[in-house]
Formats: structure tokens, sequence, C-alpha cells
């Protein structure tokens, strides 16, 4: 399959996942997760931004929210939307760089099937439209090295900031741009051009609600991804960390394709610097926009924590790079290099397959005779909110009007917020947690001396218990497995009478 006659294929390839995600979501019993129900607290706050992060996973939440009813589905929806259109990017993007279709078929499959990408197309979290800014970022800058036109300068510029909107990041991914700026022979020359400094122009301009609102809250969320990478107290830490960083990457992309991402930019870097013309300005467009992000990451977990979805852009340019690498291998290579090559990509796909349809129907674990611990079950975030708002609403009730809603935690906070009946107003209680967007709206809340009802994973602590004159378990709800019947969740809701308030304030922010 070569040039254009693989982009029917992949336009129903990409159609049938996005419509199997929409319903999919329409029909699944998942609650939010914690950041999906946090962030869909942002959305009906809104704001030029927020102490976590910028406003672009707000704002799209509150735009299918106000089109349509609001529930798990209408809180989602922009998901599966962004996966489609990331992926229709990184089709065109692979069919041009590589001029294979075939190529682009087997991006798409390990785009929609790798483990993080089938919960990137239904979880709605920054990810979502980080992810999809980047590929338009990739997309934008190939026009540039293909076309050798200045005019797309100003949507890639405007793509910047966009996803500066969506997530922090952005401005390392800004850095990769004019990394690949300084090594490439051929484009070096746009340094001494007008058009790259108006796309920097153009992308403050574009992120401007995020600068401005950081400018008057003493720059909050800058100053909280810096704390996210907190040194460890340890000398053994950093050799962990690492550790626990690549078994991520491996567990969220499969083995051998991070293996062979790997090794692939080995490859690109190595043949971006060596090769000369149009191939040089190919390998290093592939390898400026992927491993500087993927090393970043690394070497962040060797000085604190990390997560695996936080080098998720680089991959898009990785995976291009990988397939174009090993689909070269197979053509050139002989039968047990051919072999061998199919045998580890049908395991990557089947991998995926099976990851991702246990993950969508957790039943089918059950019925293939796989045990899984609810503790090391990753989706065991997405239950129990829903009988958990139902009861804090019926004891929230009994106890009177002028009661409050509480949480110790911005996640148990905005799921309260979204299950309880009436969707109200929900107060994080300051005790020894971190700083959240909560802290600005607790402000605006009058909740001294009155009575709440509150719930947390685990029994009060005494430090929530002295914020209040009294505090009484109202009950323990336990969560099962509908399937084995094995302990999910616990959670504890307790009367609290006479909240009697903190002293910590918001000065220092």
């Amino acid at each position: 399959m070569k040039g254009r006659k693989g982009i029917f294929p992949a336009v129903i390839l990409i159609l049938l996942f996005f419509l199997f995600r929409v319903f999919y979501l329409a029909t699944t019993d998942y609650n939010l997760a914690d950041d999906e129900a946090y962030f869909w607290d942002w959305s009906r706050h809104p704001a030029a931004s927020y102490y976590d992060q910028g406003p672009m996973v707000a704002w799209l939440i509150r735009l299918f929210t106000s089109l349509l009813p609001l529930s798990e589905f209408s809180v989602r929806l922009a998901a599966p939307i962004c996966a489609a259109l990331t992926a229709i990017l990184l089709f065109l993007l692979t069919l041009e760089v590589t001029g294979s279709a075939s190529a682009g078929i087997i991006v798409l499959l390990l785009f929609h099937l790798t483990p993080i990408g089938a919960a990137g197309g239904i979880i709605m979290t920054y990810y979502s439209p980080q992810i999809l800014f980047m590929s338009l970022v990739a997309f934008f800058l190939w026009r540039i090295i293909r076309d050798e036109k200045a005019r797309w300068w100003y949507p890639l510029g405007i793509a910047l900031g966009l996803g500066f909107l969506s997530h922090h990041m952005f401005l390392f991914f800004t850095a990769e741009v004019f990394l690949f700026l300084l090594l490439s022979e051929k484009n070096k020359r746009w340094l001494k051009r007008k058009e790259p400094y108006l796309a920097i122009l153009l992308m403050l301009v574009t992120a401007s609600p995020l600068l401005i609102w950081n400018f008057n809250h003493n720059f909050v969320t800058f100053r909280h991804a810096l704390g996210m990478m907190s040194a460890p107290t340890k000398v053994t830490e950093p050799c962990r960390e690492f550790l626990q960083y690549l078994v991520g990457q491996a567990g969220v992309y499969t083995p051998f394709f991070f293996l062979a991402v790997l090794y692939s930019l080995g490859v690109s870097g190595w043949r971006g610097i060596k090769s000369k013309g149009e191939e040089s300005e190919k390998w290093l467009f592939l390898f400026c926009l992927s491993a500087p992000v993927i090393i970043f990451v690394g070497l962040l977990s060797l000085g604190g924590r990390t997560e695996a979805n936080w080098p998720a852009s680089g991959y898009l340019t990785g995976s291009l790079a990988t397939v174009w690498i090993w689909e070269e291998k197979y053509r050139r290579g002989g039968n047990l290099t051919r072999i061998l090559i199919k045998i580890c990509l049908s395991l990557t796909l089947c991998l995926g397959l099976l990851s991702s349809a246990v993950a969508y129907y957790p039943s089918l674990s059950h019925h293939l005779g796989i045990k899984i611990d609810p503790k090391n079950d990753p989706a065991n975030r997405l239950y129990g909110w829903k009988e958990l708002g139902n009861k804090v609403s019926e004891i929230w009730e009994e106890m009177g009007e002028k009661t409050f809603v509480a949480a110790s935690g911005y996640g148990q906070a905005a799921e309260l917020a979204f299950y309880v009946k009436g969707h109200p107003e929900v107060y994080e209680i300051p005790t020894g947690r971190r700083f959240s967007q909560y802290d600005f709206w607790n402000k605006e809340m009058e909740v001294i001396g009155k009575d709440a009802v509150l719930a947390d994973y685990r029994p009060a602590s005494q430090a929530i218990e002295n914020l209040f004159e009294r505090v009484e378990l109202a009950e323990k709800l336990v969560i099962r497995d509908r399937d084995s019947g094995l302990v999910r969740r616990e959670f504890y809701i307790y009367r609290c009478y006479g909240y009697k308030g903190t002293k910590e304030a918001l000065s220092k922010y």
C-alpha cells in the first residue's frame, strides 16, 4: 500500500474507533475519575486559568456540558473528539513524511490500541487537548520544512499558544521547535527571519489568558509545576524513581513498542546528524519533537516524582519514526527478521487490544479467568462515586439546609460536587494536603460555625476532628466488585458539627 490509496482505510479506521468510543461513553457504568470531576468543577467556575493548569480542558468540558445534558458522557465527549482529530493529523503526517500509507495505518493502530491511547480516548483530562495541539504543531512544522513557506509559522504559533492553554509543558515543546532549527542545516536560516519570533508572539497572545491570570495570582501554576518535581528524600530513590519511569513507559505503551521507540529515536538522531539533504531534515524533525521530552522526563525521575503520562506528546513523532524504521527493516530484512517483526507487532497490538478490552469491559477478565485484585486495577478509581454521592445526599438532607458538604482532598471534593444531589459547592478541608483550586473557592464559602457532612477514603484524622466541635461516623460505605465480590473501595462518611476553621491563609499565593 503506497501513497494516497491508503487514505480510505485510514478514514474508516479512525471513524470506527471514534464511533465505538462515543457509543462506549454513552453506555459505560464507569464513574468520573477524580481529575475528570475536578476539571468539570473548573468548567462551572469559568476563569482565564486555574491553579493546576491552563483553562483549555475546562473550556472544552464547558462547551459540551452546555450543548448536552450534564452527565459523564458530556463531560468526556471531548476526549474521543480530540483523539480522532489527533489521529487524522498523525496519519497525514506519517503519509507525507514517509510516503507509506501502510506505515500510517500501523501508526493509527498503535495510537488507538496502546493502553495509554485506549484510556486517552475516553478519559477527559488536559492530555487530550495537549496531544491534539502537539500533533498540530508537528503538522505545521512539517509544512514549513516541506513547503519552505513563511506563512506556516503563524498557525504554528497559534497552535503553540492553544497548547500552552492546555499544559505548561508547551514551553518545553516550543524549545523543541527551536532545537530543530538550531540542528538543521537547511532550516536554521529561519532563525535570521522574523517569522519564528512572530510565531512566539502569536503564542504569547493566544496564551495571554493563562499568563495574565498567573501574573495576578503570583504565578501559582508555574510554582505548582515546579513543586510537582520535588526532590527525593533518600539516596536510593533516584534509581528507584528512574526504574519506575521505565517500567511505567513499558506498561502504558507495551514493552515491545517502548523498546522499539527508544531504539528508533537513537537511530533518528544519528541519521539526522550524519545524513544530508531532505533525509536529514526528516529524521531531525522526528527526533527533535520526540526524544527531548522523553529524555527530559526521564531525567526528572532521577530528581523527583514523575507520572507515566508526562512524556505522552513525545510518542507522536516517536511512533512515526519507529514504524518507519521498522518498516524499512522489514522490507530489507531476511525471512527471520520479517517473522520477528511480525511477531513483535502482533504481540504489541494483541496486548493492547486485550488490555483495552479488559479496561473497557472489566467483566471480561472474570469470564476469561483473569483475576485482578481491585488494589492493582487502574480502573478502580472509577467505581463507587455515584453510590457515595447518593449516600452523602441522604445524610446532607437529614442534617438540614445550613449544612455544607466537605472532603479532605481535591479529588473527593470534585466527585462529591458532581455526584451529590444538586451539585453543591464542596469545601476542601485544609488539613495537611497540597494546595488546589478549591482553596480559591473555599474563600468564598461562609462555613465557620456550620455543620458538615464529610466523606473520606479513611477514618477521620485528629487534624480533621480538631476543626470541628464534634465528629461522628455516620456510615462506612463499602463498594464491592459485582463479579468477584471483592472490596473495591471504602468510604467513611461523617456528621461534623460546629466548624471552627483554620488559621491557614492564602497570602503566600
